[in-house]
């Protein structure tokens, strides 16, 4: 039987489309996952074969040389809490010139509806930088996709949403990612979208949809509405800002990081464009929203940071997940200990087993103070494993509600809740489940620190149903002295504000309720936005502003070097000095390496003073430090047979060993004697160097130039660039060939 673990730590969270609401209010609130029921599957039920003919019919350009026998289907169909739609998983494997494709496929309901797809290739070259189709190109290939599958409905392409997850990884293949909304009368319904990823190939890689099913749903008449020029008034006429700090996230980096930033203080989604009120997650009121005044929930810690064991933490679990399980049986799956964003964690996965079905998740402590990181009750959904009726239990008070979310969040952080405020805005009730989402904001100098909170949703039993907290260690924190003022960025707020009318459900108590008709407040006609409150710039909360916007032009490496300063693996500061033509330090060949081909991220967890520097002169404050240990770590470099200046310039013969370490061939190119040459300044190589440069010139990853290897010449920007491009593609090749991990 196929276990099933719900991931807590990646909790989905009940973000608006309006980013007002989700980056302004440290109230994002985090709504319970969609809990999936695992049920195993018997003759009467959808067949394989159906399956396979179903997808072909949907891609048959990339399935139609597919045989049954290369299909997988999986033994459980799903549904989940609350939606009752049964979905069919099919896997796909198949090996094709010793490489393998692979994915999988889930359909949905009795008319096998594509509900999500994705498609690793076998070939990924083709996919890779440069790629053979540009974004334009790709986005007709996923309207014409759209139009197999949207089944009559309009569905419209989203420009609001930027393509960020695109890769900047030379290793892995670019994938263009596109949104589409569907649309009702000419406007967009917020909660109806499927995604589409675009392979650099031009093959579709990825689709997921959060379309309604094939229910008929209602939608507010357009008949009296207030003018969008009225709505917009109306915002200007009533934004109030605040400062707060913003935690981001650099997607190059991996890292996240602090701004300090404006953002309205008003709790609303937007305007009810019908009766003109503001509409709310509680409702429609007439009055404008607004946050309560920070107040710290503890003025000093309630208790001492006190380290767990792995032992411990598996008994606290078993504690708080072993519920009261009927005909059921409980399990602790595993327990283990790893490293998260600084953290050192210890992770309980756990699952609920009733006949044939199953579901689980799993519990994160924070393994040095003891204290609770994620968690979900899940044992009251047992009843939907056995078929047991619930009761309806009347909704809890507001004041209980915030009383036991109060005790949780004191029991669960003691050592931390006084970092954190009494929740700001009221609790965020979801009728369907039943539970009440109350979030306790960070406070940091004084000010919100919007995107790092503690989470706790209570049901309406009065029962704890889940606890999230955010995990960011961040050391740097910008003055508040350094914003400028506030009448300022009203002002710049103001001239740039819009708006966009949409049909929304959020806030709705009642799932059979009407879409209503929504006028959201866009700035800059984006509707994710903050204002950088050091340079009074406006700034879309998604885009990973600064070097992708940058762009230089060389006369032999333009698109290679584009690609990766924009991808921050190359650091420009100001372009206009930039000379791509300059000798590049060890120091920036180096970051620039590990930055392109993989995520660089490097754990510093347990790195104490007992562990040794790989070198003498890259001590952990230096800005190295980090891209140095991981390059020893992976065999770049070799700590105790040589030295490392990271301000030498790099020869070419030295950037040959780095390269063919890199493809793990060093032992073949330490038998020099086998090589044999015919490079006319061949004698100019070192002898330590022969076998690598002999290597890097063959597979291409250097070219002669005019006969001629040079050595000792030293490594440009630009030849670095190019260079890299033929690396990637050798171990994107030699991984697709399970020859490279």
């Amino acid at each position: 039987m196929k276990k099933w673990s719900v991931a807590v730590g990646s909790s989905i969270l009940a973000l608006s489309l309006l980013a007002t609401t989700a980056e302004a209010s440290t109230s994002v609130q985090q709504k319970d996952e969609r809990i999936p029921i695992l049920v195993a599957l018997n003759e009467n039920d959808v067949s394989k074969e159906q399956l396979i003919k179903k997808l072909k019919e949907i891609l048959p350009e990339t399935f139609s040389s597919y045989k049954d026998s290369d299909f997988q289907m999986s033994s459980m169909s799903h549904h989940y809490v609350g939606d009752d739609v049964t979905r069919y998983e099919l896997m796909f494997n198949k090996m094709v010139d010793k490489k393998t494709t692979s994915g999988s496929v889930t359909f949905a309901g009795d008319n096998l509806d594509l509900e999500s797809f994705y498609f690793q290739p076998g070939n990924m070259k083709d996919a890779m930088f440069p790629g053979k189709v540009t974004s334009e190109e790709a986005q007709k290939i996923a309207e014409s996709f759209m139009k197999k599958i949207a089944k009559g409905n309009d569905f419209v392409i989203n420009s609001d949403v930027p393509s960020y997850y695109s890769t900047r990884v030379l290793t892995e293949p670019i994938s263009y990612n596109y949104s589409f909304v569907r649309a009702e009368n000419g406007v967009p319904i917020q909660d109806n979208m499927i995604l589409v990823s675009v392979l650099g190939d031009g093959q579709i890689q990825s689709i997921y949809q959060t379309v309604n099913g094939n229910k008929r749903l209602a939608f507010e008449d357009k008949a009296s509405m207030i003018s969008s020029q009225e709505a917009i008034n109306k915002f200007k006429d009533n934004v109030q800002l605040e400062l707060q700090y913003q935690i981001n996230y650099n997607f190059n980096s991996g890292e996240p990081y602090v701004q300090l930033v404006y953002q309205p203080v008003t709790t609303m989604i937007g305007l009810h464009a019908t009766s003109n009120k503001w509409y709310t997650l509680s409702g429609l009121t007439e009055t404008v929203p607004t946050q309560s005044k920070l107040e710290r929930v503890a003025t000093a810690p309630l208790k001492p940071m006190s380290p767990i064991t792995l032992e411990q933490a598996k008994e606290i679990a078993k504690k708080l997940t072993n519920k009261d399980a009927g005909e059921g049986k409980f399990t602790i799956d595993s327990a283990f200990e790893s490293e998260r964003n600084g953290q050192a964690i210890i992770s309980i996965s756990y699952s609920y087993h009733v006949g044939n079905s199953s579901f689980g998740s799993s519990i994160d402590f924070n393994k040095n103070t003891g204290e609770l990181i994620n968690y979900s009750d899940f044992s009251s959904y047992q009843s939907h494993l056995s078929n047991e009726e619930q009761p309806k239990v009347p909704k809890l008070a507001k004041d209980k509600v915030l009383n036991i979310a109060l005790e949780a969040v004191k029991e669960f952080a003691p050592s931390t809740l006084h970092d954190y405020s009494k929740p700001t805005i009221d609790p965020y009730y979801d009728e369907q489940s039943g539970t009440h989402h109350v979030t306790f904001p960070k406070i940091k100098n004084g000010l919100i620190v919007n995107g790092d909170n503690l989470s706790v949703t209570v049901g309406d039993d009065g029962q704890v149903k889940s606890y999230y907290r955010s995990a960011y260690e961040i050391d740097e924190w910008p003055d508040a002295s350094s914003a400028i003022e506030k009448t300022k960025a009203t002002e710049t707020f103001k001239e740039a504000l819009s708006t966009k009318l949409v049909y929304s459900r959020t806030g709705n108590t009642n799932p059979e309720e009407a879409y209503k008709l929504v006028y959201i407040p866009t700035v800059k006609g984006q509707e994710y936005y903050h204002i950088d409150a050091q340079t009074g710039q406006i700034v879309n909360g998604f885009v990973n502003g600064g070097q992708d916007q940058l762009s230089i032009t060389h006369p032999t490496a333009e698109k290679e070097l584009n690609y990766l300063i924009q991808a921050g693996a190359i650091e420009v500061k100001d372009v206009s000095q930039f000379n791509a033509d300059a000798a590049i330090t060890k120091g920036q060949a180096l970051k620039t390496i590990l930055k392109s081909l993989t995520y660089f991220y490097y754990d510093d967890y347990n790195q104490t003073s007992e562990k040794p520097m790989s070198f003498d002169n890259i001590d952990p404050k230096h800005p190295l430090y980090q891209v140095v240990e991981s390059a020893s770590a992976i065999g770049i470099l070799k700590p105790g047979q040589e030295s490392f200046n990271p301000d030498e310039k790099i020869t070419r013969e030295e950037l040959s060993v780095w390269f063919i370490r890199t493809l793990g061939l060093e032992q073949a190119a330490q038998h020099s004697d086998i090589y044999n040459v015919a490079y006319a300044d061949k004698d100019k190589i070192s002898a330590q160097y022969k076998g690598y440069v002999a290597l890097s010139q063959a597979m291409g990853l250097q070219k002669l130039q005019q006969s001629n290897f040079n050595p000792t010449s030293e490594v440009t920007y630009a030849d670095l660039a190019v260079s890299i491009i033929q690396l990637a593609y050798e171990i994107a090749d030699k991984r697709q060939s399970r020859m490279y991990y």
